[in-house]
């Protein structure tokens, strides 16, 4: 097949400045990695309830889905959506797009290889990436581009009142690649095993809190005022939402560590500070709903903003039940089991794309001047989110409890053992079968994330033309 000329690219992506192509390409190349994490993730159901049948273990898969899941889809869509954001609301042209433009290959580049060198052998074992160190390394680099182009954006800005949208940008672009970096040092081989456990959780419940639910917030709140063109009803709940999720809700990342070897302090500290993240999603939903009054009959005229109501409405079930498993009482039972599987597939493969169309749908028919060529599949991804992904959270929370509760009182009562063959005793047919509808509703999960590409590639493809938003800034050297 002969390459599309260069032209002909670039007409497809519509006929406006380079950084809305840009955006345009972050969120398709996002898009993709949806769908491949979406069917990892589907192979990790099928290994968790049948791993004799598996050729490759569910740790391995498990890793693979989220290298898919968290570099691929969260870090590209949400970058999108910044570059998307930021000259609207700076006034001024995005700086540096060429430096954009290399992190976009990079992530791409090194999520593939990264995904890849998984089977090969050449992961550590650790959640939640398990990548060698020579991969984090660049990517933790790679990551410190949105920093730069935000920071420079920002700076030679025109627009000198600051909307609620940038803080949560800021936050996001500055605790991504520290995340990543701390992370990365504690997987180093010098490190000793705790301070690896503690780094894989951490990183796994600060990417979610930190950059997927920070961005997508952030962005969604950009894009109801700007649709819907109404005022933001409280400035107030947007920072109470901004600052919880920046400080705090992290901790239900070492929730899963209590009774572990670390320090004895922890489990008072996770159960209480984990409390922020449903306090950040409460926040922000409500402020949704607020500054929504009044223009509920509004939200179908504009594809998408349904889908990112939802998932501010979802990201307060996945929080409420991450604030739970932090109790020490829940944390003894919960540990090692189904349950935080459940927690961070519903974040991932709830929250996340729900979010992400929230503000993807509205984005594409600026960026590239189509409008969403077909409605009801836009309904079918929202539809089959909340009963994939909110199945499958179900049932893997309640399998881990099960399983957690099962093991302490047949290991109290003698039982059995809770350890070795013995171990597996204590779900039973039970957690077996709970997994096994787990799988029915990752496979409705996964029509959900086809459903979304679809209307992703449909838009920028098929969509009627429409009057495309031309960006005109002053003109600003960033050099």
């Amino acid at each position: 097949m002969a390459a599309a000329p260069t032209s002909d690219i670039r007409a497809l992506l519509g006929g406006g400045a380079d950084e809305d192509r840009i955006a345009t390409l972050h969120i398709l190349f996002g898009a993709l990695y949806l769908v491949l994490g979406g069917v990892l993730a589907l192979f990790a159901l099928l290994s968790l309830r049948f791993p004799e049948q598996s050729p490759i273990s569910y740790g391995q898969i498990d890793l693979m889905a989220n290298t898919a899941l968290m570099l691929g889809f969260g870090v590209l869509t949400m970058t999108g959506g910044v570059y998307y954001v930021l000259p609207r609301l700076t006034g001024t042209r995005l700086a540096h797009p060429g430096l954009a433009g290399l992190g976009l290959a990079g992530f791409a580049g090194l999520a593939a290889l990264g995904i890849l060198s998984i089977p090969l052998g050449f992961s550590d074992g650790a959640h939640p990436l398990g990548l060698a160190w020579w991969l984090d390394v660049p990517i933790t680099l790679v990551a410190g581009i949105p920093l730069v182009v935000s920071l420079e954006t920002i700076r030679h800005r025109v627009e000198k009142r600051s909307y609620v949208t940038i803080w949560y940008v800021l936050g996001g672009v500055v605790w991504l690649p520290a995340l990543l970096a701390a992370s990365t040092v504690g997987t180093l081989p010098f490190m000793n095993p705790l301070a690896q456990a503690f780094g894989g959780v951490l990183l796994s419940a600060g990417f979610i809190n930190m950059w997927l639910l920070v961005i997508g917030f952030g962005l969604f709140y950009y894009t109801v005022v700007k649709e819907l063109d109404v005022p933001l009803a409280s400035r107030q709940l947007a920072l109470v939402g901004f600052w919880s999720l920046g400080f705090a809700a992290v901790w239900w990342g070492p929730a899963q560590l209590i009774f572990g070897p670390g320090p004895s302090w922890l489990s008072g500290v996770a159960a209480a500070l984990g409390l922020a993240l449903p306090i950040a999603a409460i926040a922000n939903a409500a402020n949704y709903s607020l500054t929504l009054e009044g223009s509920w009959r509004d939200l179908a005229e504009t594809p998408g903003l349904t889908s990112g109501v939802i998932g501010s409405y979802v990201a307060v079930v996945v929080a409420g039940l991450a604030a739970f498993g932090s109790f020490p009482s829940i944390a003894a039972a919960a540990a090692l089991t189904p349950f935080w599987d459940g927690v961070e597939y519903g974040a991932l493969l709830g929250v996340g794309p729900l979010l992400a169309a929230g503000f993807v749908f509205p984005a594409l028919r600026r960026l590239v001047g189509r409008e969403v060529p077909n409605l009801e599949r836009v309904r079918t991804f929202n539809r089959f989110t909340i009963i994939g992904a909110g199945g499958v959270v179900v049932t893997l929370v309640t399998a881990g409890l099960y399983s957690g509760y099962s093991w302490i009182a047949g290991s109290n009562s003698a039982a059995y053992v809770d350890i070795g063959e013995g171990w597996a005793q204590g779900g039973g047919n039970t957690v077996a079968t709970l997994l096994l509808i787990a799988v029915g509703f990752g496979i409705v999960s996964l029509l959900a994330q086809f459903a979304y590409a679809g209307v992703v590639f449909g838009t920028v493809t098929t969509g009627k033309a429409i009057p495309q938003e031309v960006l005109v800034s002053k003109d600003v050297d960033h050099g």
